[in-house]
């Protein structure tokens, strides 16, 4: 199967890995002002965040949230210039194709070799529960304990 220039460029990550290129070429020809670079990084910061996918035949299970998390880590990846990496996400090591945006699998970490990434990647850690609600010390309290452990009892 061979694909077109304009369908390469649509693949996800390859468009801006040409367009960071371009950038830095007409940085050099065009003196002053601001650089592409940033242009290109505003540009970026109002787009939104683009998913990452399990690759066909794996049998992960993973929430949406882990799935925005991963998604975060690959970004700050891409960023970097990586192409692939291992994002370490909740006692999970997941060997990720960057450009592609694609969960290949997960990694065993008893050992072994792995030669297909250049880039490891903590997740952001999982967002902590909400703490209850109420007037701060009321838990402490020797009276309100008595009466929840009466309440319980009845």
């Amino acid at each position: 199967m061979t694909l077109s220039p304009l369908e390469l460029l649509a693949l996800p990550g390859l468009a801006s890995a040409a367009t960071r290129s371009v950038g830095r070429a007409l940085d050099s020809l065009i003196p002053g002002g601001s650089s592409f670079a940033d242009k290109l990084s505003s540009a970026q910061d109002k787009q939104n965040q683009l998913p990452v996918e399990l690759g066909k035949g794996l049998e992960l299970e993973l929430s949406q949230e882990q799935l925005g998390r991963i998604a975060d880590a690959v970004d700050r990846a891409e960023a970097e210039g990586a192409d692939s990496a291992v994002v370490m996400i909740d006692d999970l090591a997941l060997e990720v194709d960057v450009t592609m945006r694609t969960i290949r699998g997960s990694i065993d970490q008893d050992g072994g070799i792995n030669t297909l990434i250049d880039s490891i990647v903590f997740a952001d850690p999982a967002p902590k529960s909400a703490a209850p609600t109420g007037p701060s010390g009321l838990a402490s309290n020797p009276d309100v304990r008595q009466i929840v452990a009466d309440t319980k009892a009845a």
